[in-house]
């Protein structure tokens, strides 16, 4: 479970901002929350929306998330001469000679971890995770796992036992210490093996795009997507079903509407090799007559369709598995009835007994009604605060001055109270 996320100097975000799935007030009453039943942290959310302009940096928050994400996975195959990319602020004089910095805290079991890095120059500056027990019984005291500090072009340990002291002296100055640990030194502590995959495995991020709809697809190919089918059933879109097909190369190379000078050079030995695959998907509609129709799902079903086939996959699993996903711009081609729907889905502890947390970017305001999303689930970002330069993020709760519950914020954010909005000026005739 995600209890908090910060960064800072990364794209559009210059200042450090705290994105917290913790309700402000733990005192029980909190809708949309799953209780952990532990001592320090007893609830979060399940779901929190986040809200702005466009160009304000509602991306770049995920994006943050997915370069941290991307360095742990990375490092492992890193050499002395490779450089991660520059991600930084780049609109200060000042701003690059600060590390981007990222730090997030999640919930595995009854432990809560600490993970915070830092990078400048290309080199590992800072970095460290520590884990506290948080149960009932647990001491809630942070125990150290390593800390790693750059002094005097050097990087300097604190190190818990277990870690050999020839694993940090290997580790090179532009390679993350977690990852190295797991996939290099075949580390066997299981906290680190338990936060490892968390971060790499359990946190997913996607959209509506054709990406996240292979997902999908390649889901019901493999014999488990009933579950996505039963859910396009109950959003109304008319399918009764789905089948797909991995079509041979043989057959695409000899199809009537493809050319072999179309498919590239790499994605033909990809197909060869069995690392890509491409399938004929079909949609099925009941006709008149009490039978079924087939269509080709590409060519015939909307975008409206093919957006929300490309969510419930990814969605679905998560809430199987209890399980964090970032999806942006949750509300891209849907109708407001399935976006609400979707949010529900997390909401509701008889759907979501998991605990599985959903955290979206949208433009879709009628769910600020207090009930899909109460006030600290909703969160804004802003360019508008600082001249316009660099973007901010900010919580509706910081706002002392609103009802707590019950009550529908969307008002207020269209009449610009919370900020957030576009400033459009009228064209001069």
């Amino acid at each position: 479970m995600l209890v908090e996320f910060k960064f800072s100097n990364f794209r559009s975000f210059k200042e450090e901002v705290i994105f917290s799935m913790e309700p402000l007030t733990q005192n029980g009453t909190n809708p949309n929350t799953i209780n952990t039943g532990l001592k320090k942290i007893p609830q979060l959310y399940r779901t929190a929306g986040i809200f702005g302009a466009n160009a304000s940096g509602k991306t770049n928050i995920f994006k943050a998330l997915g370069f941290l994400r991307y360095m742990l996975k990375k490092s492992s195959k890193m050499n002395v001469e490779d450089i991660w990319p520059d991600e930084t602020y780049a609109l200060s004089g000042d701003n690059s000679v600060n590390p981007m910095s990222f730090g997030i805290q999640i919930i595995i079991k009854d432990i809560l971890y600490d993970y915070k890095v830092e990078l400048h120059n290309n080199i590992i500056q800072k970095e460290s995770l520590y884990y506290t027990p948080i149960s009932q019984e647990g001491s809630a005291m942070p125990n150290r796992i390593f800390n790693r500090i750059m002094k005097d072009n050097k990087a300097e340990f604190e190190k818990s036992k277990g870690i050999l002291q020839r694993w940090c002296d290997d580790t090179l100055n532009n390679k993350l210490f977690l990852s190295a640990l797991v996939n290099n030194y075949n580390c066997n502590i299981k906290e680190i093996i338990d936060v490892y995959n968390e971060l790499v495995n359990s946190i997913k991020e996607t959209d509506a795009s054709s990406i996240s709809r292979s997902f999908s697809i390649n889901r019901i190919a493999e014999g488990n997507g009933k579950d996505i089918v039963n859910l396009l059933k109950k959003a109304d879109l008319g399918i009764e079903d789905i089948s797909v097909r991995e079509v041979p190369v043989d057959e695409l190379l000899k199809g009537p509407d493809v050319k072999k000078e179309k498919i590239s050079a790499n994605l033909m030995q990809a197909l060869i090799n069995k690392s890509a695959k491409v399938f004929d998907v079909k949609s099925y509609h009941n006709t008149e007559n009490g039978k079924t129709k087939e269509f080709d799902l590409e060519n015939v079903e909307s975008n409206g369709t093919k957006a929300f086939l490309a969510l419930s996959g990814p969605i679905l699993q998560t809430i199987e598995e209890g399980n964090v996903i970032f999806v942006d711009e949750l509300d891209s081609a849907l109708h407001p009835f399935l976006v609400r729907y979707l949010v529900s889905l997390f909401n509701d502890p008889e759907i979501n007994k998991n605990g599985a947390q959903l955290i979206f970017t949208s433009h879709a305001h009628y769910l600020m009604d207090g009930e899909n999303l109460s006030r600290d689930q909703i969160w804004f970002t802003s360019k508008e605060l600082n001249n316009g330069f660099y973007s901010d993020l900010y919580s509706l709760s910081d706002f002392k001055k609103i009802t707590r519950r019950n009550s529908s914020f969307y008002e207020a954010y269209m009449n610009g109270i919370y900020g957030a909005v576009p400033f459009v000026e009228k064209i001069n005739g």
